[in-house]
């Protein structure tokens, strides 16, 4: 049986907080876990490992990762989608004139 070393990501159960927290660790030592609070630092860490390593990143934990990151991103309830589906209002633009900075001009000497 032919096991390679891998970089693997997991959801853990926090008990301090009820936010999510992520733990990424190597297969062949599993007793040295990092942990993380999003799933995008727990990608960031998992791709830093992998170069100082020279390890590669399970499918499976790189593809539920990159699920998360995009559920968080995406809009959340019918509410974002009526933001989206309005037509930005824009203001129309006064243009100002340009204050000048910088050194007054010398006043001339009345003759």
């Amino acid at each position: 049986m032919n096991t390679q070393n891998v970089i693997l990501a997991a959801k853990a159960n926090s008990g301090k907080s009820t936010s999510n927290v992520w733990v990424v660790y190597t297969s062949a030592d599993s007793s040295d876990k990092m942990y993380c609070t999003s799933a995008y630092k727990a990608m960031r860490l998992a791709f830093l490992l992998k170069k100082r390593m020279g390890l590669n990143i399970s499918d499976n934990c790189l593809a539920r990762l990159s699920q998360e990151i995009a559920k968080a991103k995406a809009p959340q309830g019918a509410a974002a989608q009526e933001v989206q589906k309005q037509e930005p209002v824009t203001a129309p633009v006064e243009e100002n004139p340009k204050k000048r900075r910088g050194r007054k001009p010398k006043a001339e000497k009345a003759a």
